[in-house]
C-alpha cells in the first residue's frame, strides 16, 4: 500500500527539467511571506475605519492597476524575456508593499494598491511564459501544478503567520511579504542570471512561429468569458470570504489564516497526484468539473456555522481549485502558437485582473445588502460556467475530429475517371 503510494508520487514528480523546480523553489520563497491580501480588507475595516463597500473600491484599485500589469508584463515577454521580467516586477513588488500602511487617505492607499497591481500582475504571464518554455506538452500541466504547489507551500506559512502578527501590529504583515518578494526575485537572478530563456524542448519545426492573436480565437475567448464567471466567487477569498467567517462564524484572525492554511495542505499533499491523473481526462470538461466544485464550494457556507462546516466548504473550493487551475494554465499554453505564450498568457492573467476589480467590489456591495446574496450568486455561477464548459469541449471536440478528417482527405490520392 505505502508502496503504491509512494510510486505515485514519485511518477507524478519526476521528468520535470531543474529549471522548472528553480523557479518553483524561488515562488516557494515569495509566497511564505504572503499575508497582505488575505487580512487587508480587514486592516482598511480596522485601522483606516472603511466600509466594506470602500475596501472593496481599494481591491478594485489593485484589480485595475493589474490589467496594466498583465497587459504589460505578457507583452514584454517576447521583447525582454520571461525571467527578466520576473526579476524587474518582483524587485518593484517589495517596496510597493511598504507604502500602504504609510498612506492615511483613501487616495493615498488606491494610488498604492495601483502601484501594486501593476508590479505584482506583470510577474504571472511572465512565470507561465517560462513555464511553458521549459516543458514540453506530456509535462506541461505537471510544471504549471508545481508552480501551484510551491506557492501553495508558501502560502501555507503566509496567512498563518500573518493571522499572529495581525494581533501584534497590521504592519508586520507588509514588511514583511516586500522582504520575502525581494528574496524570491534575488534568488531567480541566483538561479538564471539576468538573461532570456531558450526553448530547448520544441523545436521551430514541431511549433511554427506565427504572430498570436489570442482575440481572435474564438475557442480562446469564450474560454476566457467562462474563467471570468468562475474567478469572481473565487476572488471573495480576499474580501468577503474573511468578513463573513469573522462576522457569521465568528473566527478569529488566527483561525482564518488556518483555514487559508487547510487549503493550500491540501492541494500541497495531493494536487500533483490529482493532476498526474487528470492528464487521461477531457480537458476543458475537467476545468468545468473543477470551477463548478469551487463555486459549488463558496455557495454552501450560509448553510453552517461550525468549524467542521467551514471546513467542509474549504475543501469543496480546494478540490475544484486543483481541478481547474493548473489544467487552465496548460490548456492556454498548448492552445499559444510558437512564440505566442507570452500574449496568450497575459490575456489568461489579465481576466484574473478584471475579476479582481468586478468581484470584490461586486461582493463587498452585495455583502452590506446581506451577505448571503453573495454565495448564492456563487451557486448560481457554479451551473451557468459548468454548462458553458460541457458544451464548449463539445464544441472543440467536434472542430478538431472535423480537421482530422479533412486532413486526413488531403493526404488520399486523387482518382480521375477516364
Amino acid at each position: 500500500m505505502l508502496q503504491s503510494v509512494y510510486a505515485r508520487y514519485r511518477e507524478a514528480y519526476s521528468g520535470l527539467p531543474r529549471e522548472v523546480w528553480l523557479m518553483a523553489f524561488a515562488l516557494f520563497i515569495n509566497r511564505c511571506g504572503t499575508m497582505v491580501m488575505p487580512f487587508l480588507t480587514l486592516f482598511l475595516r480596522q485601522e483606516r475605519g472603511m466600509s466594506e463597500s470602500s475596501a472593496g473600491m481599494m481591491l478594485s484599485a489593485f484589480g485595475l492597476g493589474a490589467i496594466v500589469g498583465a497587459y504589460i508584463g505578457g507583452r514584454l515577454v517576447p521583447l525582454v524575456g520571461a525571467v527578466r521580467v520576473q526579476i524587474s516586477a518582483l524587485l518593484l513588488v517589495s517596496p510597493c508593499f511598504l507604502l500602504i500602511p504609510l498612506a492615511e487617505s483613501w487616495q493615498g492607499i488606491a494610488a498604492a494598491m495601483f502601484a501594486l497591481g501593476v508590479t505584482g500582475e506583470a510577474v504571472f504571464p511572465a512565470n507561465n511564459a517560462a513555464i511553458a518554455l521549459l516543458t514540453t506538452r506530456e509535462n506541461r500541466v505537471r510544471g504549471f501544478a508545481l508552480q501551484r504547489l510551491a506557492a501553495n507551500l508558501g502560502f501555507s506559512f503566509g496567512p498563518a503567520i500573518g493571522g499572529v502578527l495581525a494581533e501584534i501590529d497590521f504592519r508586520l504583515l507588509f514588511a514583511v511579504d516586500g522582504a520575502t518578494t525581494a528574496l524570491g526575485a534575488l534568488l531567480l537572478l541566483y538561479f538564471f542570471g539576468f538573461r532570456r530563456l531558450a526553448n530547448t524542448n520544441e523545436t521551430a519545426a514541431e511549433k511554427p512561429t506565427v504572430v498570436a492573436a489570442p482575440l481572435k480565437d474564438r475557442t480562446f475567448v469564450v474560454f476566457l468569458v467562462l474563467v471570468f464567471l468562475a474567478a469572481l466567487p473565487f476572488f471573495q477569498f480576499w474580501s468577503t470570504y474573511p468578513l463573513y467567517l469573522k462576522d457569521q462564524y465568528g473566527f478569529s484572525k488566527p483561525m482564518i489564516g488556518a483555514m487559508f492554511a487547510f487549503n493550500t495542505t491540501i492541494i500541497v499533499l495531493t494536487e500533483m497526484i490529482l493532476v498526474d491523473a487528470a492528464k487521461k481526462w477531457s480537458q476543458l470538461r475537467t476545468i468545468g468539473w473543477g470551477c463548478f466544485l469551487a463555486c459549488f464550494g463558496f455557495g454552501i457556507l450560509p448553510y453552517g456555522v461550525s468549524i467542521a462546516f467551514a471546513a467542509l466548504s474549504m475543501f469543496i473550493i480546494t478540490v475544484g481549485e486543483m481541478l481547474s487551475h493548473p489544467l487552465a494554465s496548460g490548456f492556454v499554453a498548448d492552445r499559444s502558437p510558437e512564440g505566442g505564450e507570452g500574449p496568450y498568457m497575459g490575456w489568461f492573467s489579465m481576466v484574473f485582473s478584471v475579476c479582481f476589480i468586478v468581484g470584490p467590489a461586486s461582493g463587498a456591495a452585495l455583502y452590506e445588502q446581506d451577505p448571503r446574496l453573495v454565495w448564492a450568486c456563487s451557486m448560481v455561477f457554479a451551473f451557468v460556467v459548468l454548462l458553458g464548459f460541457l458544451v464548449l469541449a463539445r464544441v472543440s471536440e467536434t472542430e478538431l475530429a472535423t480537421d482530422d478528417t479533412d486532413e486526413n482527405r488531403q493526404g488520399e490520392p486523387c482518382l480521375i475517371e477516364a
